[in-house]
């Protein structure tokens, strides 16, 4: 069995476990998203993206301590179908667009299609697209760049998206975190695109041969600008986005906190045990 149905096989039994109210149901399915995403966590080693290679590592640890609660907790029971709840709807909007070809590719074209489309109405004529569709390249230069999946922002979307609707509270006030959240994530994507992009093809954080050697980093120009502002800049300033976006979010839904801290109390209570 291919680990990208893992995935599917956990949103089954989230539902499941929803449904019939059956802890164990649900208990099974953070097993099973563990599993997924140990085989992520190791692609993600192995590429030598550490950050990612964290993340993932993080999700993993969280699954098997939340499958562990479910299981063993003899309280709370609303409080963990409550983050099960949030992990279902995050899971079945995100893994369509991410395991089928499809989707994934709609979604990239039409945010490539946005990026491009940006770029030349601030600067007329700069880049255009061709086969493939997720490819965009410089008019002036032999530079392109392929927009991927994660360039999308779908996996924070997805996340704020499972968060809002996940958790109990009054759908007026759901619509109003989604409306702060959702739209100006993707929007503020777009232009971390636009950045990274003009960045790349405009060579922005280029520095001599002669400093690039010393420290040991002979590559082009490009490819410097490239990683000094996609993985540095534009990394760190959506870092600072999303906490902030995140606040707003809270401040709208403070029932989101409160889940948090029952969460952090049933585990500081494991734990003295």
């Amino acid at each position: 069995m291919s680990f990208t149905l893992l995935p599917f096989i956990a949103i089954g039994l989230f539902l499941l476990g929803l449904v019939f109210r059956k802890s164990g149901f649900a208990a099974f399915g953070w097993v099973v998203f563990a599993g997924y995403s140990s085989f992520v966590t190791h692609g993600c080693f192995v590429n030598g993206d550490y950050f990612y290679t964290v993340v993932n590592l993080v999700f993993l640890v969280l699954s098997l301590l939340l499958a562990f609660l479910m299981v063993t907790a003899t309280e709370n029971d609303e409080l963990f179908f409550s983050i099960t709840r949030i992990a279902f709807i995050t899971a079945a909007l995100y893994f369509p667009f991410a395991e089928i070809p499809a989707l994934r590719e709609s979604l990239i074209h039409i945010t490539a299609k946005i990026t491009a489309t940006v770029l030349n109405i601030l600067n007329p004529g700069s880049v255009y697209m061709n086969t493939p569709l997720s490819y965009i390249y410089s008019t002036y230069t032999s530079c392109e760049v392929e927009i991927i999946l994660a360039c999308t922002a779908i996996e924070s979307i997805v996340l704020f998206a499972g968060i809002i609707f996940g958790v109990n509270a009054p759908m007026k006030r759901k619509l109003k975190a989604f409306c702060v959240s959702v739209p100006v994530i993707y929007a503020l994507n777009i232009f971390r695109n636009v950045f990274v992009i003009t960045a790349y093809f405009e060579q922005w954080f280029a520095s001599p041969y002669w400093i690039r050697l010393f420290h040991g980093l002979v590559r082009s120009t490009q490819e410097q600008s490239f990683d000094i502002a996609h993985n540095v800049l534009a990394r760190m300033g959506s870092m600072v986005i999303l906490i902030i976006i995140a606040y707003a979010v809270f401040m709208i839904l403070p029932e989101v906190l409160d889940l948090l801290d029952d969460l952090f109390r049933v585990i500081r209570k494991k734990i003295r045990m």
